[in-house]
């Protein structure tokens, strides 16, 4: 079984728990708020800046790479927000092989796509546009696809020198962790966040 296939189908249930995660259901209907929003995008900075740090502690795989913290950092100056990850106590495991940086790189390239479907949804419900008041859902905009084929094209080429397990312990650690950091945002006590944006 190609190892895309095997990504897809042994991340099955931690991705699908993040669907329906309480912090990320408003993602996908109508009960999402700029507040929520908001805090979306402060558990999403504070899981990329110890995953990011993690896949940088080595040389990344060369083919397509997010720039989720720069997004995010948009997205920051938008919304007026400021990280809490230096609130959060966090050892990242080591992405200390080939194999399970592609794991973590799978799922952060993946996000893009699913980022297109959200980011059509963020401008529908909340009227944020995306690259206008909305960058880290948006991605890479109509270059998504693209740069998710590239990734998959060098995914096919390189699998035979990629250790499967730990490919797939990347990506279920990638989705684990962001669960984790979704569950934190629940139990901070953030002081009211300043929006101006309507709703």
């Amino acid at each position: 079984m190609p190892l895309l296939d095997v990504l897809r189908h042994d991340t099955r249930n931690q991705h699908e728990a993040l669907h329906s995660h309480p912090l990320l259901k408003g993602l996908s209907d109508d009960s999402l708020t700029m507040d929520g929003f908001s805090r979306i995008l402060l558990a999403f900075e504070a899981y990329y800046r110890h995953g990011e740090a993690a896949f940088a502690s080595a040389p990344a795989p060369q083919t397509a790479n997010a720039p989720v913290l720069s997004w995010l950092a948009d997205d920051f100056r938008e919304h007026d927000l400021t990280s809490w990850a230096h609130r959060i106590t966090f050892r990242h495991p080591p992405l200390d092989t080939l194999s399970k940086r592609v794991g973590y790189l799978y799922t952060k390239q993946g996000s893009t796509l699913g980022g297109h479907v959200i980011s059509r949804h963020l401008e529908r419900h909340l009227g944020l546009k995306p690259h206008t008041g909305q960058w880290f859902f948006a991605g890479y905009g109509q270059e998504n696809g693209v740069r998710w084929r590239e990734f998959t094209l060098w995914l096919g080429a390189n699998e035979v020198r990629l250790d499967v397990e730990e490919a797939v312990w990347g990506a279920c650690q990638a989705f684990e962790n962001i669960a984790h950091f979704c569950d934190r945002m629940a139990e901070l006590d953030l002081a009211p966040m300043k929006v101006d944006h309507a709703t």
